[in-house]
């Protein structure tokens, strides 16, 4: 009997084109290939045999990451800006205060500090004579 699977949301489904690897994850690895070749080829003997693999591991590793990579819906590239923009730009953060809150906790505090002129000042005597 012949089975199919059928993504429960179509936006999941990936068409699949050589060895079940779908067009992005082909890419990734072509231009891993075009990256990793010319490292090898040009370090060898220039560089340590010890060394140079790591070097080719770090500089193909974000292109495997373009095709395999996915973290909340977010292709590599996305989430690369991302954490970039959150973690390594200036953050403006902007509050708004809705309710008037902030307005009212300063006024409060004008109150008592020139309620506080006045008692020292002798100007009233009883510290309950000026409540609000």
């Amino acid at each position: 009997m012949l089975e199919v699977k059928i993504p429960a949301e179509i936006h999941d489904y990936k068409s699949k084109i050589i060895a079940g690897l779908s067009v992005r994850q082909l890419i990734a690895v072509g231009v891993a290939f075009l990256v990793a070749v010319p490292l090898g080829i040009l370090g060898k003997g220039r560089i340590s045999e010890e060394i140079l693999p790591w070097i080719i591991i770090l500089a193909v590793a974000p292109c495997v990451g373009f095709g395999w990579f996915k973290f909340q819906g977010m292709n590599f590239e996305d989430y690369m800006r991302s954490w970039i923009t959150f973690n390594l730009m200036p953050q403006k953060r902007v509050y708004e205060d809705t309710n008037g809150l902030l307005q009212e906790l300063h006024e409060e505090a004008l109150f008592a500090e020139i309620r506080k002129q006045r008692i020292d000042s002798g100007e009233i005597e009883d510290p309950n004579e000026m409540e609000g």
